[in-house]
């Protein structure tokens, strides 16, 4: 089966379900096969169905299949700022019904999508800070520094809004809950395994430690990646890699507390280490920017690498406040100095 945009499999469930209340609650046969069908062609048709499905449950069916209160109420509370015009149906073929219930019903999930699960717990670190988080399924999460996210989960699904910042999920696996994580523009899919997500704005960061996971970018195909696997995904595409295991367990020294480098440039570096702390590394001039480092360095001991940079690669090292500047020599030959 050629992969869909999550859009269009959004859409296509959105139709199922509204069909399947039309006969309340039992398609004929023939199409209760061919909607069984859909289901197992992959695990993405079965995550929107659930989803969409809870939606319509707590939007109470659009009261026998008319806008209700309730559903505009969904709307008007979660957004009050957001103007979603909802059809009206009234003496309309049923082609026309389902598919004006359905639009209706996508625009409950872009609602939802734009806010998150009304019931969704909030968790954040603070720059530096590390968190632990044990959900109800068993699964276990891990913040890192400066990161929000949300949770929610239920009997019929497990989602996870991935707001700002990285995280690290160990999952149980539950194959009849498959679980998604948001992230911008990006879902990821998974039924159990061990994977790190690290938000940049619109870009996502995935790294697989075990099992495999399903990156569905919002305009193109989905990307299956393996243990080792790691990838940089954005609402159009996304660039598979495989790693060496030993470059994945150091993308994740932060859940020891460590930054381990292999031959980075310092501008890398520097970045990493500005995530933690509040003193800000500052590199002075490109030939500085562009030194590689390698090493093993506590991720909030910031003084103690400019250190190293001091005295082993020869840069200048100078501390003004919560700055600290570092700098190529103003000579060649002329040993480093560092100023408290």
């Amino acid at each position: 089966m050629k992969d869909q945009p999550l859009s269009a499999i959004n859409a296509r469930a959105a139709e199922w379900i509204v069909e399947r209340d039309r006969h309340d609650g039992r398609l004929p046969a023939e199409r209760q096969l061919l909607l069984d069908d859909w289901l197992r062609a992959s695990t993405l048709h079965r995550v929107a169905f659930l989803r969409l499905e809870q939606i319509w449950q707590r939007a109470d069916r659009l009261r026998a299949l008319h806008v209700a209160p309730p559903a505009q109420d969904i709307i008007r509370t979660r957004t009050p700022a957001l103007k979603v015009r909802m059809p009206r149906f009234t003496w309309w073929p049923a082609s026309r019904l389902v598919a004006g219930l359905s639009l209706a019903l996508m625009a409950l999930v872009m609602v939802a999508d734009f806010h998150g699960d009304t019931h969704a717990q909030r968790h954040a670190t603070a720059r530096g800070q590390r968190e632990s988080v044990r959900l109800a399924d068993g699964s276990q999460l891990t913040l890192n520094t400066a990161t929000t996210l949300r949770t929610a989960v239920s009997e019929a699904a497990r989602e996870v809004w991935l707001d700002r910042g990285e995280a690290f999920f160990d999952i149980a696996h539950d194959a009849k809950r498959p679980f998604v994580v948001h992230a911008g523009r990006q879902t990821v899919t998974v039924l159990g395994t061990k994977f790190s997500l690290h938000r940049e704005g619109d870009r996502l960061r995935v790294a697989v430690l075990e099992g495999r996971v399903q990156v569905q970018p919002a305009r193109s195909r989905p990307a299956v990646l393996n243990r080792d696997d790691t990838a940089l995904a954005d609402a159009s595409n996304v660039l598979v890699a495989r790693q060496a295991p030993q470059q994945v367990s150091a993308s994740l020294g932060w859940l020891r507390g460590k930054l381990e480098f292999d031959q980075v440039t310092l501008a890398e570096a520097a970045a990493q280490f500005n995530r933690y702390g509040r003193k800000q590394l500052v590199i002075q001039d490109e030939a500085a920017a562009r030194i590689n480092i390698g090493g093993i360095f506590d991720a909030d001991n910031v003084e103690a690498f400019a250190r190293v940079l001091n005295l082993g690669f020869g840069l200048e090292v100078q501390t003004e406040g919560d700055t600290i500047r570092v700098s190529s020599p103003a000579r060649r030959g002329k040993p480093g100095r560092t100023e408290p």
